[in-house]
């Protein structure tokens, strides 16, 4: 008897103490169940948006030279920096051009005293008309010469037709030059060309009445994709591939430094290819009979999975019970259940 009655003043004691620590807040909540990693698949992606590799080019790029021979005086710009329009680049001992125009210059100051002269006498008519012409033949012969010293000497100096970039240079100071030599490649960086090689079956899409819209991710910024513009394609295919270069242009993003090399991703977007079949891997489907089956649907806000009943198709093509955008889980679908929380599964090293 007293044994019993311990007992139970026991438990009376520990429920009294139980509700008061509930009373007070010190009962903690059951701990929250970790989520478990599942390989994520998202319904249409793949039919939406093929993925195409492709590389990054300069969109504007040139082999800049001297338009004459000379000795390189100084080379002021190194491989990796950056320049504006207008910017002296290189330029050549002018010391030898320079003697030119102030000969030239001397030659014609003294040729149009000589045809001042000329028209003074002919208008008194103390000359002929034949030394007249031959005075102002002689003016507008130096008169050339003079301009052409006067552009030769500019073009002692290499300054830049655009800004961008100084992808390589060719020559060194006190190195004898020759016209046409390339000194500097410069690249406008600003705007970056992406060549990438597209499938004939998708050539169509490049029609203008409907083209495709096209967005390009850099490797080095996963997951940032930008808008890119139709340029142009080729009409012969590769002969390697079978597939046609395309050219698109893209705004260089103002976090990265593209360089021309660097390997892009291509996204093409495209009305049509959402009528496409989306195949769902049988590793999908659970509680599959005929052509009916369920997958696992991933609620986005609280990354729980639900129960979602799906028919599927020969080969198994989706027919009804997703949208496009909606996220299944991919694989070991036997071993979750109902409002389990899931997160997507990423490789060691994030790959």
């Amino acid at each position: 008897m007293n044994r019993w009655r311990f007992t139970g003043a026991t438990g009376a004691l520990a429920f009294a103490v139980l509700l008061y620590g509930v009373a007070n807040g010190d009962v903690g909540e059951p701990p929250q169940e970790a989520a478990t990693p599942v390989k994520v698949l998202t319904a249409y992606a793949a039919a939406e948006t093929p993925i195409f590799p492709g590389r990054v080019e300069a969109g504007d790029s040139a082999m800049l030279a001297f338009r004459v021979a000379g000795q390189l005086l100084e080379l002021k710009v190194r491989m990796g920096d950056r320049v504006e329009k207008g910017a002296l680049l290189a330029e050549l001992d002018p010391t030898d051009y320079r003697l030119n125009f102030e000969a030239r210059q001397a030659e014609f100051d003294l040729a149009r005293l000589e045809a001042e002269r000329a028209s003074t006498l002919y208008l008194q008519k103390l000359i002929s008309d034949d030394q007249y012409d031959t005075a102002q033949t002689i003016l507008a012969t130096n008169r050339a010469r003079l301009e052409q010293a006067r552009e030769q000497l500019s073009f002692c100096q290499l300054t830049a037709p655009f800004g961008g970039a100084i992808a390589f240079t060719y020559a060194m100071p006190s190195e004898i030059v020759g016209p046409q030599q390339p000194i500097v490649n410069l690249q406008d960086t600003s705007t970056l060309e992406i060549h990438f090689n597209l499938p004939p079956r998708y050539q169509p899409l490049l029609e203008s009445g409907n083209r495709a819209v096209f967005t390009v991710m850099f490797e080095l910024m996963p997951g940032n994709y930008l808008e890119a513009l139709y340029k142009e394609e080729s009409m012969q295919p590769d002969p390697d591939t079978n597939s046609y270069p395309v050219s698109l242009l893209v705004d260089a993003p103002d976090n990265f430094s593209a360089r021309p090399g660097m390997p892009v991703s291509v996204r093409i977007h495209h009305p049509s290819l959402l009528d496409a079949d989306w195949i769902l891997p049988g590793e999908a489907l659970f509680d599959r009979a005929g052509d009916r089956g369920h997958v696992w649907r991933i609620d986005p806000a609280t990354m729980a999975v639900h129960k979602v009943a799906v028919e599927i198709g020969a080969g198994g093509a989706l027919r009804a019970g997703l949208k496009p955008g909606d996220e299944v889980v991919a694989a070991g679908v036997d071993r979750l259940r109902e409002g389990q929380r899931v997160r997507p599964w990423v490789r060691e090293g994030g790959l």
